[in-house]
């Protein structure tokens, strides 16, 4: 199980994929579950190099799009 975000980033404006894996510890899912973005694995812009999830609502203002499989 993973997932796909398409997240904006608030400082330069740039758009990116960024795929979370289960397997890698990013992103915790369960059946009746809500997913929730783990918060101490960096996601940073490939452009200004900024973290995006220092906090989970910080990244939620950030994600355009998110994808599940």
């Amino acid at each position: 199980m993973g997932a796909s975000y398409k997240i904006k980033c608030k400082h330069c404006g740039t758009e990116f994929l960024h795929i979370a894996d289960d397997d890698f510890g990013v992103i915790r899912a369960c059946v009746g579950c809500e997913c929730s973005i783990e918060t101490e694995a960096p996601i940073f812009c490939p452009s200004c190099r900024t973290r995006l999830n220092r906090t989970q609502e910080e990244l939620e203002g950030q994600i355009e799009t998110i994808m599940t499989w």
